[in-house]
């Protein structure tokens, strides 16, 4: 055999890579797992909640003070609104007096009364 057959054949060998081992499997145990079953909350029918404090007690609390705010700007935007329409109204009231005394021009007759 030529020498350059046997290099090719043992670099051929030397670069094949060995088989890569795998770890062994556990072993499964034949006892089973029991785990803590969740407990389904006992279904009842509606019952009113007792009574804490009365209806009308007044507290200040963050709710208040977003009604508050709610309420300023509500009452802000309706007294814009009326704004608004009151100067609206007030100058179709100035087109209609406008508009009035331009057909109520007395005309002026050029006869002379005798």
């Amino acid at each position: 055999m030529p020498a350059s057959a046997t290099k090719k054949t043992t670099a051929h060998k030397q670069a094949k890579k060995a088989p890569v081992k795998r770890a062994a499997a556990k072993p499964v145990s034949k006892t089973t797992v029991r785990t803590k079953k969740t407990v389904a909350p006992e279904m009842r029918s509606f019952r009113a909640a007792r009574v804490s404090e009365p209806f009308f007690t007044f507290r200040i609390t963050h709710q208040t003070f977003y009604w508050l705010i709610l309420a300023v700007i509500v009452v802000g935007l309706a007294a814009w609104v009326m704004s608004i329409s009151i100067k609206v109204q007030h100058i179709y009231d100035q087109i209609d007096a406008t508009n009035q005394s331009i057909y109520s021009l007395p005309t002026v007759s050029t006869h002379k009364a005798n």
